[in-house]
């Protein structure tokens, strides 16, 4: 006769816990929804102007700056100084 019922572990460790989303998947939906956040802002701030729309692309980058550790926030910063020189260039013609 089997136990219909198998018995439990009697500790935590051998019973790992069961999620209901992989932390994969919940990353993915949570940049999903930053980044449904930021397209709606930025509609929203090119129907005002492009003053509007500056101020919320400088929102931004200050926020994802304030996230990265302080070294990549070195190198970051080198990017977007590089980015707007290229910016400058292409559109100064």
């Amino acid at each position: 006769m089997t136990n219909p019922n198998p018995p439990t572990p009697a500790t935590p460790w051998d019973n790992p816990p069961e999620r209901k989303k992989t932390l994969r998947r919940k990353r993915a939906e949570k940049l999903a929804r930053r980044a449904e956040h930021w397209g709606a802002r930025l509609a929203e701030a090119r129907a005002e102007g492009s003053d509007m729309e500056a101020s919320v692309l400088f929102d931004r980058l200050r926020g994802e700056f304030d996230r990265l550790p302080e070294t990549a926030r070195e190198r970051a910063y080198e990017d977007v100084v590089q980015a707007l020189e290229r910016l400058r260039e292409t559109h100064a013609q």
